[in-house]
């Protein structure tokens, strides 16, 4: 098993929100883990740990009006709430920032990349799931920054839109087709767990 220390963290979200997290490790490389709807942070803990292990330092929020974070959810809010812990992860003094994102943290991570001010190394988008109040998909489509999306492929919806996202993308990008049907943090536990953080660490020391 992989041990890090583990701290937690609070910083300034969107709206006044007080936005929480657990941050892993002590590198210098950060990946920001973003969660899905009606999830939270705890999903991200296999990965969290494993990147911990292998020097990078892993934060993972929780977004507005899920877990630990201030109330109250809206969509719009997943962008700025991703910016938000760019923001202290460069206040931290990280010299490297990914984003790995689940669901509508998938697309809020490709939303929040297309932002120039806020360069980040790389994208995941473990089952983006489309979201118009989140971006659309015509915006995300301007994250150049090398991506990796990871999906389940024996789940047809989730499969159609990794493929329509991987599709509409400019610049780098992969796409991992896993024998499941589990979708989000989910599959990063699973029978293909392994494997699924194995293919996240090798897109992130990619970038190097």
């Amino acid at each position: 098993m992989d041990r890090a220390r583990v701290v937690p963290v609070e910083f300034a979200g969107p709206g006044a929100r007080t936005l929480r997290g657990l941050r892993s490790g002590e590198g210098d490389r950060w990946a920001v883990l973003v969660h899905g709807e009606g999830r939270d942070l705890d999903g991200w803990r296999p990965l969290a740990g494993f990147l911990a292990g292998r020097g990078f330092t892993a934060l993972a929020i929780d977004l507005p009006g899920h877990g630990a974070s201030d109330d109250p959810w809206e969509s719009a809010l997943a962008v700025p709430a991703v910016l938000a812990a760019i923001e202290f992860a460069r206040s931290q003094s990280s010299q490297q920032i990914h984003l790995v994102g689940e669901g509508v943290g998938a697309i809020a991570a490709l939303a929040a990349a297309t932002d120039p001010m806020r360069r980040v190394a790389s994208i995941v988008a473990i089952s983006p799931d489309a979201d118009d109040r989140v971006a659309e998909l015509t915006e995300i489509r301007e994250a150049r920054a090398p991506k990796l999306i990871l999906v389940g492929s024996l789940s047809p919806g989730a499969l159609e839109i990794a493929e329509a996202v991987f599709r509409g993308a400019i610049g780098p990008c992969a796409m991992v087709k896993l024998p499941v049907a589990a979708q989000g943090t989910d599959l990063l536990a699973g029978e293909w767990g392994v494997h699924a953080r194995e293919k996240v660490l090798e897109h992130l020391v990619r970038q190097f």
